[in-house]
């Protein structure tokens, strides 16, 4: 399974914490756009962001508010949700949302769909977890008609009604979706645009895993998977003395980042899960290294998946803003370049 391109796109992906644990700030937002307006001038793509409610250490909650904002500061970056999550939300409510930002943004939009699995999420916002799979099955169906300008039966007494307004991208608005289990990958290759692969502690291996389960799903709905793009959102930070930076910056970053999905993503009746040691977790198969083993990497997952383009952690939580913005130009200076077409 090959890509049969050599560019590819870089993006950053944005969870709206900086710290952590410490309470987001005005501070905080002005560094992440500070940081994301920098990647722009630097030559990255596009910038996804994410959502979860009740984190107690800011989790970004409105991805849309957060985008929309960036939409006035970046003018060539693509943007996107990586991911929303759908089931949460009142479809129409989702629809305008969604609809207006792609307007606001003269079509950079592209919307990244979840299922969600947070017990205490669904709980807040009345929603029946069990019928999550349902509500996205439905959802995007809604949100196809929507988006083609079909009015929707969900006026008073099941009239139509338009969704409005209509996107810039009109019926082409892009619908991308994440998952990683086999029913996840094969919604995706029935419903979706794209594929947003979560890759985190293996990203060559994980991907590969994934790209060969969507294949099979695609092929059954008469899809090619080169023609079907493929985002890995993974861990990636390029330093000229990557131990240090491991054992300083990115392994307490990951361990805290761990910590905080296992312990929200463990429903209330079951025991807690123990606390991640950094010491635990391997450097080895991340995109944690020299300029040089990056760049070879990301090659390895070029020539043995479909991938089109890589979502990286651009902060991660206590990695100081100055460290950051020192990252993302030597990402630019020296794994770019690698991967532009000549």
């Amino acid at each position: 399974m090959q890509n049969r391109q050599s560019s590819l796109r870089f993006s950053l992906w944005v969870d709206g914490r900086t710290t952590r644990g410490q309470p987001v700030t005005t501070t905080t937002y002005r560094e992440l756009i500070e940081e994301i307006t920098l990647a722009e001038r630097l030559g990255f793509a596009g910038v996804w962001d994410t959502e979860h409610h009740g984190f107690n250490d800011g989790y970004l909650p409105a991805p849309f508010t957060f985008l929309a904002y960036l939409a006035a500061r970046v003018q060539k970056m693509s943007l996107g949700t990586n991911i929303v999550l759908l089931p949460l939300w009142p479809i129409r409510l989702l629809a305008e949302e969604a609809a207006v930002l792609d307007v606001l943004s003269e079509g950079r939009f592209t919307l990244g769909l979840g299922l969600g699995y947070v017990q205490h999420e669904f709980a807040t916002f009345g929603v029946d977890r069990r019928k999550r799979r349902n509500r996205m099955e439905e959802g995007v169906h809604y949100l196809r008609a929507a988006f083609k300008g079909e009015p929707v039966p969900d006026g008073y007494q099941g009239q139509p009604l338009p969704v409005t307004p209509r996107p810039a991208q009109g019926e082409h608005f892009p619908i991308y979706m994440g998952g990683s289990s086999e029913p996840a990958l094969e919604r995706v290759a029935r419903l979706a645009d794209g594929f947003l692969a979560a890759v985190n502690y293996n990203p060559l291996e994980e991907l590969k895993s994934q790209c060969e389960l969507l294949q099979k799903h695609l092929e059954q709905h008469g899809r090619d998977i080169h023609n079907f793009p493929v985002v890995a959102s993974t861990h990636m930070w390029v330093s000229d003395d990557p131990e240090r930076d491991w054992e300083t910056l990115l392994a307490p970053a990951l361990a805290y980042q761990a910590d905080v999905y296992a312990r929200y993503g463990t429903d209330a009746e079951q025991p807690r899960p123990p606390a991640t040691d950094p010491k635990s977790i391997k450097r080895q198969g991340l995109l944690v290294d020299t300029p040089e083993n990056v760049v070879k990497h990301i090659r390895e997952m070029q020539t043995n998946t479909p991938l089109t383009e890589l979502c990286f952690w651009s902060h991660p939580p206590g990695v100081p803003h100055d460290a950051i913005m020192a990252h993302l130009e030597r990402v630019a200076q020296r794994v770019l370049p690698a991967f532009r077409s000549a």
